[in-house]
């Protein structure tokens, strides 16, 4: 089930990368300062396609609110149970042996098993993540194409054209994509996620000998047992 949705998911977010990337690439076609040219450019087309441009931003910015609506509460619980899973892990390789008893075996195959489970939520919350980022990233490529002409030469028409596209590309920025309107899907989210489990692998450092921690681990063992019997 987590393949399905990691695999929806970027090639959702790869489409409209992809699209971000065509629409920054057919801004750079666009002569320098914004001069017509009499052989290439005039000055009725570059004021269509700059009209059409930000056409094409919004629509955009459009399917990315759509992606959040849908896949809002898909994100937020996968990101919950990924971290769950996380923690999970490195609750059973620190108390491998407790959960183990005397099999070296079953120790070193569950440890293993837990190292994968989490290597394998590591990497799909950061495809997901870095896949966001490059998204917001070609967002923010459009920003600085505009903040680079001097707008006080431009003639009148082109001169409106950045202003509003720039007052658009404010707006539609600040719908970030996010799990459920909880949490928004970027880097930052990457040192949140750390320090939540590096305090997470502390706490569970430092309660190892807890009694709550030890009746966990009972109850546990007991439940491998319990499967291992039903095997």
């Amino acid at each position: 089930m987590d393949y399905v949705v990691v695999i929806s998911l970027c090639f959702f977010l790869q489409n409209v990368y992809v699209r971000f990337q065509t629409l920054n690439d057919l801004w750079k076609c666009l002569p320098a300062d914004l001069v017509p040219f009499s052989d290439q450019w005039t000055h009725i087309e570059i004021v269509i396609l700059m009209e059409n441009t930000p056409l094409l931003h919004a629509e955009l910015c459009d399917l990315l609110k759509m992606f959040t609506l849908g896949y809002g509460r898909m994100l937020l619980s996968f990101f919950i149970f990924s971290f769950i899973n996380m923690l999970f892990s490195v609750y059973i390789v620190l108390n491998s042996y407790e959960l183990s008893g005397s099999k070296a075996n079953a120790n070193v195959f569950k440890n293993m098993l837990m190292l994968s489970i989490y290597a394998q939520c590591v990497t799909f919350l950061m495809s997901i993540i870095t896949f966001v980022s490059f998204i917001n990233k070609k967002r923010l490529e459009m920003i600085s194409y505009l903040r680079l002409y001097r707008i006080s030469i431009l003639h009148l028409d082109i001169k409106r054209q950045i202003k509003m596209f720039m007052n658009q590309i404010s707006v539609c920025y600040s719908d970030q994509i996010s799990a459920f309107g909880f949490f928004d899907i970027n880097l930052n989210l990457v040192t949140s996620v750390l320090v939540l489990l590096i305090s997470g692998t502390i706490t569970l450092v430092q309660m190892k000998s807890h009694p709550m921690i030890l009746k966990l681990n009972n109850d546990t063992y007991s439940f491998f047992q319990n499967l291992a019997k039903r095997e």
